[in-house]
């Protein structure tokens, strides 16, 4: 289930991960994944939906801008009927939450590039603003 695989990331990501690591970049491609497939399913809130997966979209985006070729297997979400929605509402929404404060305490250390820094500052406004949009 859907559900399973947003918690198992949710717990997989730590404020010591790696930011540009595979892991998190999974996470960030399974949330978009899950909020596109709702877009799709959803009864209600399908606006919100698509807004929530265009701004992770945004997030991914700026985030692998100059990082080399190296993405993460294409992740396949299953159908979600009408109110299955509901079910991946939650976990996503752990799961993003988890994903900006990671990119949020990057941007925050003196350790990082300056041009990583600023990335990882950008995937969390639209992680941030993903949040604000989920239905």
């Amino acid at each position: 289930m859907i559900e399973d695989a947003l918690r198992t990331a949710h717990r997989a990501i730590s404020l010591d991960s790696d930011p540009d690591g595979i892991e998190a970049r999974a996470a960030l491609l399974l949330a978009h994944r899950t909020a596109d497939v709702a877009s799709d399913e959803a009864t209600t809130g399908q606006d919100r939906w698509t807004f929530t997966s265009l701004s992770i979209a945004e997030g991914i985006d700026r985030l692998v801008e100059g990082l080399p070729d190296e993405l993460p297997p294409d992740i396949d979400v299953p159908d979600l009927a009408g109110d299955a929605t509901n079910a991946v509402h939650e976990p996503l929404r752990m799961l993003l939450t988890s994903l900006s404060a990671l990119y949020a305490t990057a941007a925050g250390r003196h350790d990082g590039p300056p041009w990583r820094r600023l990335a990882w500052a950008a995937v969390t406004q639209h992680l941030d603003r993903a949040l604000r949009e989920l239905p």
